[in-house]
């Protein structure tokens, strides 16, 4: 039932932005006082005007992230009251997701708008260097948190220790070889 509510009022929404008057900027390619502007100087003018509205774009981006997020602090504390755990489950992941989805929309903006043809290449280079750093890195740390896990069992012989640091050096060790070799084998190194 809410699923329904939730489609009809979509589609009131959409309904409204597609009906609504619009308001268009146009420029023609072709001057009718008989004087033609070249299509560099269109496409300046076209590029003016899309980044005008720049501001306006990431204010209202911003807004509704905000919104989202305040609806799932509201929502959190509703269910925490009422202790409804289907609430409780949708608003932990409104306030996990929105925040990242975030960072991670905004990060990709900056990334297309600051990126050209001639560092593309570079800017995937940096990015398997930072996957390949960042596995290294929790490879060094799955190897001391198995030692740590091995003390344990060492300490108390409990199996579980001694199970899951096993675990975690074997997979350390997949993960080192993994991220040592896949670039070579598909041709990235």
């Amino acid at each position: 039932m809410k699923n329904k509510q939730h489609s009809y009022v979509f589609l009131a929404t959409l309904s409204l932005f597609l009906f609504s008057p619009l308001s268009a900027f146009a420029t023609p390619l072709i001057d009718g006082g008989g004087s033609q502007g070249t299509l560099n100087d269109q496409l300046a003018t076209w590029t003016e005007s899309v980044n005008g509205f720049a501001p306006t774009v990431s204010f209202i981006f911003s807004a509704i992230f905000t919104i989202m997020f305040l609806t799932g602090v509201v929502r959190m504390g509703y269910s925490i009251v009422t202790k409804t755990g289907q609430v409780m489950k949708f608003s932990t992941g409104l306030l996990i997701w929105v925040p990242i989805a975030f960072f991670f929309i905004r990060v990709l903006i900056i990334i297309l708008f600051t990126t050209n043809s001639n560092n593309v290449t570079l800017l995937a280079s940096d990015i398997i260097d930072l996957i390949k750093t960042t596995g290294y890195f929790t490879s060094v740390g799955m190897v001391l948190i198995g030692l740590v896990l091995m003390l344990f069992y060492k300490l108390i012989e409990h199996p579980e220790f001694g199970r899951w640091s096993k675990r975690l050096w074997v997979t350390a060790s997949l993960l080192t070889l993994l991220i040592t070799i896949m670039p070579f084998v598909l041709g990235a190194a």
